[in-house]
């Protein structure tokens, strides 16, 4: 990372004002346009059961909680005032029992924003597309165990599931996705859509989605695609872009120093299995 860069983390991680009225405004332009603000659970039954109206403007929106979740639930709580519906994707990390039962009584979605794959790829140093695949028996695994004790902790289907992201996915080129390329393993463990399965994604006029200042989009802004009268339009946020933590910032972005370095460590001995993830709180 240049200076410059480096003056962008430093001001998106800890001195950036909240851009929560934006964010508002966006939503807002888009009840204005005559957008149906809709969750991917929403969006996908109607896809499903052949109820799009051809005549309609419909916004999906999701958030990817990789961090923060009270920012989160802020974005939420502005999206409750509007009469608004979205997704919510929780890692193991962030999730926040008492925020995903209100989005889920309050008529949108929460949900598991998965990544067993690059939990694994970095526990095992796998550096290689073929040595991650290989362990593809490995990471649905202990993707099910960890999907059925989030169902468990929630009382939420979760039939529903998002891909994250992480550095590893890229450095070997496979995403966390992989682990649900198998029909029979989908059917085993209930889920019935990844948000990046083509059968959603085709239903789909443009895609949007947020990234750090000072961009702030990547490609074009949403309220663009708004303004043309974009048929399906899906936003991505990230509750991090939207407003600062300071101390969760701070924690992650030593978190992410701490695994880049272990991962370029020599791996460890044949034999050594990850366990479940600690951090799916019990019932």
């Amino acid at each position: 990372m240049n200076l410059t860069g480096l003056r962008h983390r430093i001001y998106a991680d800890f001195l950036m004002p909240s851009r929560l009225g934006a964010y508002q405004g966006l939503l807002e332009s888009a009840l204005g346009a005559g957008y149906r603000i809709v969750s991917i659970e929403t969006f996908w039954q109607l896809v499903s059961r052949d109820e799009i109206d051809a005549a309609g403007r419909y916004l999906v929106l999701r958030h990817d909680v990789d961090t923060d979740p009270g920012t989160a639930r802020a974005m939420w709580d502005v999206e409750r005032r509007l009469g608004a519906e979205s997704s919510f994707f929780f890692r193991l990390s962030t999730v926040d029992l008492g925020l995903m039962g209100a989005i889920a009584e309050g008529g949108g979605q929460a949900s598991y924003h998965y990544e067993e794959l690059a939990t694994i790829a970095k526990q095992r140093h796998l550096r290689h597309a073929a040595g991650v695949l290989d362990h593809l028996p490995e990471a649905r695994a202990l993707f099910e165990e960890n999907l059925a004790r989030l169902r468990a902790s929630t009382g939420l289907p979760m039939r529903v599931v998002a891909s994250h992201g992480d550095f590893v996915n890229r450095a070997v080129g496979v995403a966390n996705r992989a682990i649900l390329d198998d029909a029979d393993f989908r059917r085993t463990v209930g889920v019935e859509l990844e948000v990046y399965d083509e059968a959603f994604i085709r239903n789909l006029t443009s895609r949007y989605s947020d990234t750090h200042y000072p961009r702030y989009w990547v490609g074009d802004d949403p309220q663009a695609g708004i303004a043309r009268g974009e048929a399906v339009i899906q936003v991505l946020v990230h509750p991090r872009h939207w407003r600062v933590s300071r101390m969760v910032n701070a924690a992650d972005d030593m978190r992410r120093v701490a695994e880049g370095l272990a991962y370029r460590l020599p791996s460890r001995p044949e034999g050594a299995t990850p366990g479940h993830d600690p951090d799916v709180p019990a019932r």
